[in-house]
């Protein structure tokens, strides 16, 4: 367990820090019933209070686990522990819990893209652009394919096309990085692509989106 004294946790969006277990959040946090995700249905070993525990403490940037535990994967172990989840005799966390940890549960990682919509960083940008990356894409290939260029030059502006694509998917991949409190996991970075996707063609972009 940590030493965090109450004042580290007072910035935090939402003073989970302060909850008892077993505890109804949507009682004590009422506003959570306005989000969807929050109420998908999890594994008996997943209780919700202490899942959303666990994902405040490791991405709410006000979080002091964020702001004192630089290495995420000790991060997360000690969110875990600090939440309620308790590993079993061998000293490991059951299948679930690792594949919170892991960023492998749908349902939770649709929670933890919730939450970081929440703290107002701006998923607003993300959509656009991950929607000026595919025009970007459309707009070189039209070109290569649109142009009776000789084979010299379709080949340089193929290259170019490579080059602008990996420039741009990096960008997006460190936007998504700092957008997610610094996660790294591929599941989770799909998720959110595959949402930020899915809204930039049915704008669904909330006033809390935009930071």
């Amino acid at each position: 367990m940590t030493n965090f004294k109450s004042q580290d946790y007072k910035d935090m969006l939402y003073p989970v820090h302060n909850l008892k277990r077993d505890v109804d959040i949507f009682k004590t946090f009422p506003k959570l019933k306005d989000y969807s995700e929050f109420s998908e249905k999890l594994i008996a070993s997943l209780p919700i209070d202490k899942v959303f525990k666990y994902i405040v403490y490791v991405y709410d940037q006000k979080s002091p686990f964020f702001t004192q535990i630089e290495d995420l994967v000790q991060r997360k172990k000690a969110a875990v522990l600090e939440a309620g989840f308790e590993p079993n005799a061998s000293q490991n966390f059951s299948t679930s819990i690792k594949g919170m940890l892991n960023c492998e549960n749908p349902a939770i990682n649709s929670m933890i893209i919730r939450y970081c919509r929440m703290q107002g960083k701006n998923f607003a940008n993300l959509v656009a652009s991950i929607e000026a990356f595919h025009q970007i894409n459309l707009q070189l290939i039209s070109n290569i394919n649109g142009q009776d260029d000789d084979a010299i030059v379709i080949a340089k502006k193929k290259a170019d096309l490579d080059k602008a694509a990996d420039d741009l998917s990096n960008r997006l991949n460190e936007k998504a990085r700092r957008f997610l409190s610094q996660e790294v996991a591929e599941g989770l970075h799909e998720d959110l692509w595959s949402l930020a996707e899915d809204e930039a063609l049915n704008i669904k972009i909330t006033p809390e989106d935009f930071s």
